[in-house]
């Protein structure tokens, strides 16, 4: 399969602010850390300056970061503080380091679950939600590692290993979305604390997160085989429920419902982490042909060209629990929720951003 329209699509989506915002946030940090990895691939300067650019615009005269708020916890925010590092080494200069440390200072008080994790947010109290993980476990390993003189990444496996233990079904042998310990939410099951519903892009958020986080680290001494373990788990428990095109649901377990519908997003980000999981020898060179066959079945499904501009479909735009404090709408989890309750879109960038990711891997595949 030739992939000339993802190239066309990559080339597009920076050149023009249409389907994302100059703001500080996970969905564009996802994106440009798409084009950072290209730029580490290929040495192609313009994918460097899109990034800088895009960051250095979100910097006022100070030299500090406006929409950064510390006063308020959120791990959707540290996200976006990855793609700082790499501009740092290169750059030295100092404002980027400065957010680094606002951001990693606050972790030091961000507030956690009995178990230890890191809520999802303030207003979402004693709550775990897979995406977390890839919101902040990234960051703290890479500025433990460059930063610190104690390299201790004790708190990131424990915070992985209680996911599987309070978020992962032994029934099912799959992960749901998230988990309340309060058990006070209106979503979650009042025995397991578990939301109702095996979401696409959840998983996909967590099978990211780990094969990040061994990325980082590879160089370091520490024994990283437990995550390897989840790793390999969480891929080979979603390899049942992989469609004859490739793609994954929306909602995983739900295959039979003719009004579930293939997700690109979630797809594309087990793509990512399959195939970069086999380059680094976390996962066996067979897997390798999942991945393809997932990002293949993607593109087949939902990549076309309209009037001159390359289109991802099938993305749902957004999906959250509880009541949302913007707009006020009721998220209970339920197949009906994800499946109704939110649009499926073009060009968003929970889509493109992974999309770009996974062809990173694809064109490094042997």
């Amino acid at each position: 399969m030739t992939y000339t329209m993802v190239d066309k699509l990559k080339e597009q989506y920076r050149l023009e602010e249409k389907w994302y915002s100059l703001r500080w946030h996970y969905v564009e940090a996802c994106i440009l850390k798409s084009y950072l990895d290209s730029y580490e691939q290929t040495g192609r300067q313009e994918d460097y300056e899109f990034v800088k650019n895009f960051i250095d615009r979100l910097y006022n005269p100070n030299g500090n970061v406006p929409e950064i708020d510390v006063s308020y916890y959120s791990i959707d925010q540290i996200r976006m503080a990855s793609v700082l590092f790499t501009l740092y080494k290169k750059e030295k200069d100092p404002k980027y380091k400065r957010v680094l440390d606002q951001i990693y200072n606050q972790l030091k008080t961000y507030p956690r679950t009995k178990s230890g994790n890191f809520w999802h947010k303030e207003n979402y109290p004693n709550q775990i939600w897979l995406d977390g993980l890839y919101m902040g476990q990234p960051f703290l390993v890479q500025y433990t590692k460059e930063f610190e003189e104690n390299k201790d990444y004790t708190d990131t496996f424990n915070q992985f290993m209680n996911v599987r233990k309070l978020v992962y079904s032994e029934e099912k042998h799959l992960y749901y979305h998230a988990y309340d310990e309060s058990r006070e939410m209106f979503w979650c099951d009042k025995v397991t604390g578990l939301s109702p519903s095996v979401w696409g892009r959840a998983v996909g958020w967590l099978a990211m997160a780990l094969v990040d986080v061994l990325e980082l680290l590879e160089s370091e001494p520490v024994e990283s085989e437990p995550l390897k373990v989840l790793l390999k788990e969480t891929i080979e428990d979603m390899l049942p429920y992989q469609h004859s095109s490739g793609m994954w649901f929306q909602i995983v377990d739900k295959v039979d419902n003719p009004e579930n519908y293939l997700e690109s997003s979630g797809t594309l980000m087990l793509v990512y982490a399959i195939l970069k999981g086999v380059r680094l020898g976390y996962l066996s060179k067979e897997y390798a042909k999942y991945g393809k066959s997932a990002f293949d079945g993607t593109i087949r499904q939902y990549l076309r060209e309209v009037n001159g501009e390359v289109l991802l479909g099938g993305i749902c735009a957004s999906a959250g629990l509880g009541t949302h404090p913007d707009t006020g709408v009721v998220r209970d989890g339920s197949f009906e929720y994800y499946i109704h309750g939110e649009k499926v879109v073009d060009n968003n960038g929970h889509g493109v951003a992974p999309l770009f990711m996974a062809y990173n891997e694809i064109k490094l595949l042997k």
